[in-house]
């Protein structure tokens, strides 16, 4: 090749290496610089953000997202309740724990959860605000119900936290509670289909202001929703001593099956006999029960409560009165094996709490809220002080034979004027007729021939009963002149005690000493007979040669292991019958002894029996018809 065409050749390969070979056009990119790749954000797709879903689930919903470069995109969560969800790599939101519609867990409360969706490609991010409303799903609604009714003590309670029981014995715990009215009514709304104890706790008397302590509690057992029921002392006796036999229990109390124990409230019908006794027996289980309290505690086994129920349950026989000193006495011998009262504090505890039970009364005047406050304080307070041996016999015999002074004038009591319920044991009834103008006859005796005497103290009543046929024809007055006439100047009348109207005499410092029944138009009809007062009685002047059967006697027993036993004590006799026997005094007869052949009888009986009833008179008739008809 000439040096001609070597110059051409190099120039041609200069100038295609210039021209960048075959690349056309001259380069703009730096092979060794190459230019930073472009990246774009993920974008949330969702078009809607206001998500509702149904309780009881744990899904959500999903965040959707795209990624233009197709990058791997990541979820997260962020916001007020945030905490309380889930999300998964590919975007599906999920509760943590299925939300409850009645129980919502969102911050406020509202069922709204509000929480952001996060999405990322490691650089750039996109987020979106959600909003999940939880709706109601009916089909799991708890609908209510509820439980009406009154809680009672001695009257309403007010203040008691009423519930249904969880806890045995306490409203401790319990799901559904209210507070008894001042009436003592109240209203516990509860899930349909609660059942349970139905407890009232606490809360005071509203007349009285007695406080009912912490723990201090009555219950029913087998409440309904679908009447009104009543919490009271007799159905928590009842629950405690795990009884549902509402007719043996009622029968066991003397209480009118027709009574309702569950539904009827005893204190809002005073005036019915049926429900003023369920009042008294009430008060009496309340009084009761704090007494036992007071003087021994059980340390083994069920209270005194429990106790009492059974005991009321096991009795025999007919007796059914709470303030019954019999059933008080045996079961205080039975009450506990820890507790051994000696003979002496048995007939003193027994006979003091049975004389207070007996005088408790319910009326509109709120007494018987009265008597529970005294009961649960003074009464408590003074048997215990028998169990510690500082009682006095003075006080102690205050309380048995004279106990509306031993509460009016040794007790707090504030609750007026006490109406003696056990009045009519001082009272004894004289049957009178007549046999034309010659004579009356009292109690089947002629008093114009026979020298009939009645002999009473101050405090007795004596009633004389005839027939207005009798009376219309032959008045029958009193005078301190014997055998006396219209004339006579020595009439008595409503000053010395003698209520002509009704033919009694209630005998006063008043009333003279020795008077004479006469007849107004007829001389002669009562010659022989007259009233003799006395301080005490004279063995030698009552007739026991033609009452020689067995008597009734209508009074307190005074001495002995049944002492405080007050109403009938029958199958007693004025002389001795031999063998085993027991003598009995009476703190309406002092001076008098009786006597009771061994298992015979009753000591202080609400009823009277058939046995002819002992009166202090000269003579009885070999043949009566007198009847006691003046039952207390």
């Amino acid at each position: 090749m000439n040096t001609l065409n070597r110059v051409v050749l190099l120039f041609s390969i200069f100038v295609v290496a210039s021209c960048g070979g075959g690349g056309g056009g001259g380069g703009s990119e730096d092979p060794y610089n190459p230019p930073a790749p472009t990246n774009s954000a993920p974008t949330i797709t969702n078009t809607v953000f206001n998500i509702s879903v149904v309780e009881n689930q744990t899904s959500a919903f999903t965040v959707t997202a795209s990624d233009p470069d197709g990058n791997t995109i990541t979820y997260s969560l962020t916001g007020t309740d945030s905490s309380l969800f889930g999300i998964t790599m590919e975007g599906v939101v999920t509760f943590n724990n299925a939300p409850d519609y009645e129980n919502p867990s969102d911050s406020n409360s509202d069922n709204v959860y509000e929480i952001t969706a996060n999405v990322s490609d490691g650089s750039l991010s996109d987020s979106a605000n959600f909003m999940v409303t939880v709706t109601n799903d009916t089909s799991d609604d708890v609908t209510t119900e509820g439980y009406n009714g009154t809680a009672v003590g001695a009257g309403p309670i007010q203040g008691a936290t009423i519930c249904i029981e969880i806890n045995a014995g306490t409203c401790s715990g319990a799901q559904f509670t209210t507070t008894s009215a001042q009436d003592g009514t109240f209203s516990l709304t509860v899930d349909s289909g609660t059942t349970g104890v139905l407890r009232g706790e606490g809360g005071f008397d509203p007349v009285t202001n007695l406080q009912f302590g912490e723990g201090e509690s009555l219950a029913l057992g087998q409440p309904v929703t679908d009447q009104n029921v009543v919490i009271s002392v007799i159905s928590e006796f009842m629950n405690e001593g795990a009884t549902t036999n509402y007719n043996a229990y009622k029968e066991s109390l003397g209480i009118d099956q027709s009574f309702m124990i569950r539904f009827d409230n005893p204190f809002s019908n005073l005036d019915n006999a049926a429900y003023n006794k369920v009042a008294v027996i009430n008060t009496q289980l309340a009084v009761l029960g704090k007494v036992l309290e007071a003087i021994h505690t059980i340390n083994e086994g069920s209270g005194a409560r429990f106790k009492v129920s059974n005991a009321i349950l096991a009795r025999s026989g007919t007796e059914t009165s709470l303030g019954d000193t019999t059933f008080i006495k045996d079961f205080l011998t039975n009450y506990d094996s820890d507790f051994s009262p000696s003979s002496q504090q048995l007939i003193d505890l027994s006979s003091g709490i049975s004389a207070y039970m007996q005088k408790i009364n319910a009326n509109s005047s709120n007494s018987h809220s009265h008597f529970l406050q005294v009961g649960v304080s003074e009464l408590s307070t003074l048997m215990s002080a028998v169990m510690s041996g500082t009682a006095t016999s003075t006080e102690l015999d205050k309380l048995v034979f004279n106990t509306i002074d031993w509460i009016n004038e040794d007790t707090a009591w504030g609750g007026g004027t006490i109406t003696d319920n056990e009045s009519k044991l001082n009272q004894m009834n004289y049957t009178l007729s007549n046999n034309g103008s010659s004579n009356y006859v009292v109690d089947n005796i002629n008093p114009s021939d026979t020298e009939f005497i009645i002999y009473v103290k101050e405090g007795d009543v004596i009633k004389f009963e005839a027939t207005t046929a009798v009376t219309s024809g032959h008045p029958f007055k009193m005078s301190t002149v014997q055998n006396a006439t219209s004339s006579d100047s020595g009439q008595i009348g409503t000053a010395e005690g003698w209520n002509q109207d009704t033919m009694t005499l209630t005998v006063s410092s008043s009333t003279p000493e020795t008077l004479y029944p006469y007849c107004d138009f007829h001389s002669g009809m009562y010659s022989q007979g007259k009233i003799v007062k006395v301080s005490s009685y004279t063995q030698s002047n009552i007739d026991i040669t033609s009452a020689t059967g067995a008597l009734q006697v209508k009074g307190t027993v005074a001495t002995g292991p049944f002492k405080g036993a007050s109403g009938y004590t029958y199958k007693v006799y004025l002389n001795s019958q031999g063998g085993s026997e027991h003598t009995h005094t009476f703190h309406e007869y002092p001076g008098l002894t009786f006597y009771m052949p061994a298992d015979q009888g009753y000591h202080g009986s609400e009823s009277s029996s058939s046995d002819t009833p002992f009166k202090a008179k000269s003579h009885y008739a070999s043949s009566s018809d007198d009847t006691i008809s003046d039952e207390y």
